[in-house]
């Protein structure tokens, strides 16, 4: 007997140093890069718009105003900053709202940092999850093969290094789904309770949340038929509807506003629902369905991985169908709603990494167990760890590539330092392209053009008199501080503008973008013919063979790295092209 529990202590001990490891490795490769791109603020699309909605309720005005996401991450992320800004006080960084105001508006990397390590410890926590889940699915064996699988899934490792929703919103996921669980085993009201409050959280961070309903009602009805129960005692049951009301009141904790101002809070809905469904900015690929198997799964996971997770899902289906039907239920659910239409973000898919590392892990265990013939442990532990490295192998190769991309200087960055140094100060540019490839060539540039577009960083929240002259002061400030005259340009009339006023002739600079994102940054063909007739490039900055064919881009998505292939990348960014007025003209 003593015999027996010393080699389960070994085996526990042995099996808790491995999940350690696991874990560490997560968040290195979650940590790696991290900083990347920065202060460009723009360099991963939708980060601004939650980090700027979580500078905004300083102001005092806790509505959004705009419900595209819900209001509970940059409720998190404003307590951040707001402990940010404590802290910069006691320390003498900070000593009024003033300063605090300044940084993020001249030199806001702190703040983006911030959100993005946020974001990648919920990515790293879900590791953990991950492995209690597939503990009390399947076994520790199962476990760690797929904590490992989730530690070095190729989309989840790349998605935590941004500060946007999808990854938190997936730690919450699995930790309802473990809380339904634990309700399979136990069937107390508290579990479906503590369930549906962490299922409204998720719905919180990202309306996909919602659909944790479809396993809450695999998890009952499962409990119903081992506890014997006929039909009308299942309708008076008030289990699902504890869920339920504890999912919508978290949902509405975390998302206020969606009662309070419901009317706005109904429209933006209604848009992200269209907008799923007819794709993003008339972009159209293929139909979600297929696009995500073939592309974001296919090179998010790497395909050994995405066909043992397939094969998988047989896998469970045929050991445990009960259990099958709880556990699958939800990313079935949702790969069938975010595949109905024609936005097709890679990172839609991140929900359902999760699940898939879990079936790969059982796929593979079952498959050393067959390959070592006998049961010998030994045997079946080397089997078992060269498949899943083998399995895992083009997703590490995807994150290394990645990673030490997104560690190097961006090209904007870049690009803008030379700007500084060889362009005379008060000189005009004008930059063509998308907004995301846009040099941040002034202080504080991206905040002045957000405040003079009415969409001001804080301005929402600022309402009294003292307040608004307060921001209009920082403002003012950048302004006299701008070292180039911005011009923006009219396609309809084609002239330049400055800050809403006719410009006379043509900017002194023209800055252009070049990518293998077909359909963003195209150049206006009256510049590309002023180009060609009234200026002469006077540099380059490469950072990509836009013509690699090996390369494979999220066109959807505004970012300037490949999803994909990794070839004659030489930096993060598009290539940048600068040109002179020729004097005279």
């Amino acid at each position: 007997m003593s015999e027996s529990r010393s080699s389960n202590a070994d085996a526990s001990g042995s099996a808790l140093f491995a999940l350690i490891t696991i874990i560490l490795l997560a968040a290195i490769v979650r940590l790696w890069g991290i900083d990347f791109g920065l202060p460009h603020t723009l360099c991963r699309p939708d980060e601004s718009r939650l980090v700027n909605t979580a500078i905004r309720f300083g102001g005092g005005d806790l509505n959004p105003h705009l419900f595209n996401y819900p209001t509970l991450y940059p409720y998190t992320l404003f307590l951040c900053y707001g402990v940010y800004f404590l802290a910069g006080m006691v320390v003498g960084k900070f000593n009024s709202v003033d300063t605090f105001i300044l940084e993020f508006s001249t030199d806001p990397g702190a703040f983006y940092l911030i959100d993005r390590l946020l974001v990648a410890f919920l990515g790293t926590a879900t590791v953990y999850i991950v492995y209690r889940i597939a503990t009390r699915l399947y076994g520790r064996g199962v476990a760690l093969v797929s904590s490992a699988f989730m530690a070095l899934a190729y989309l989840h490792v790349r998605d935590s290094h941004f500060g946007v929703t999808d990854v938190p919103m997936t730690f919450l996921i699995m930790c309802a789904v473990l809380l339904l669980l634990r309700a399979v085993e136990d069937k107390t009201s508290r579990s479906y309770l503590l369930a549906g409050i962490v299922a409204g959280l998720a719905a919180s961070v990202k309306y996909a949340g919602l659909m944790l309903l479809m396993p809450m009602l695999m998890t009952h009805i499962s409990i119903v038929r081992s506890q014997g129960k006929r039909w009308l005692e299942v309708l008076f049951d008030r289990r699902p509807l504890i869920f339920a009301a504890a999912l919508v009141v978290a949902f509405l904790i975390g998302t206020p506003y969606a009662l309070l101002d419901h009317s706005q809070f109904i429209r933006d809905f209604t848009f992200e629902m269209d907008h799923l469904a007819y794709g993003h900015r008339g972009i159209i690929l293929d139909r979600g369905w297929w696009h995500h198997l073939h592309f974001s799964l296919w090179h998010g996971l790497g395909w050994p991985l995405l066909t043992v997770s397939l094969v998988g899902i047989v896998c469970i289906v045929r050991k445990d169908p009960r259990k099958a039907l709880i556990f699958l239920s939800f990313p079935l659910l949702y790969y069938v709603v975010a595949g109905r239409g024609y936005t097709v973000f890679a990172r839609y898919m991140i929900p359902v990494v999760p699940f898939l590392c879990i079936t790969g892990a059982v796929c593979v265990t079952c498959l050393a167990r067959w390959i070592a013939k006998r049961r010998d442990g030994c045997a079946e532990k080397i089997a078992v760890l060269l498949l899943a490295a083998l399995t895992l192998l083009p997703s590490m190769r995807s994150v290394v590539a990645f990673n030490s991309l997104a560690s190097l200087a961006d090209n904007r960055l870049i690009a803008s330092q030379w700007v500084h140094t060889q362009i005379p100060h008060g000189s005009s540019i004008y930059q063509a392209g998308s907004l995301g490839a846009r040099l941040q060539i002034n202080p504080g540039q991206f905040f002045i053009s957000k405040y003079e577009q009415h969409e001001a960083v804080i301005t929402a929240g600022l309402h009294d008199h003292l307040s608004t002259n307060r921001l209009r002061r920082i403002v003012d400030s950048l302004i006299d501080r701008r070292l180039y005259e911005e011009w923006s340009f009219h396609k309809d009339s084609n002239v330049f503008v400055s800050r809403g006023v006719k410009c006379q002739g043509w900017p002194d600079y023209i800055i252009s973008e070049e990518s293998p994102l077909a359909y963003y940054g195209q150049t206006a063909p009256y510049i590309k013919q002023l180009i060609e007739t009234d200026y002469r490039m006077v540099k380059r900055f490469e950072a990509v063979d836009v013509s690699e064919p090996a390369n494979s881009y999220d066109q959807q998505d505004l970012f300037y790295l490949p999803y994909a292939g990794f070839k004659g990348i030489q930096r993060p960014g598009p290539n940048i092209n600068i040109y002179e007025r020729i004097s005279g003209k």
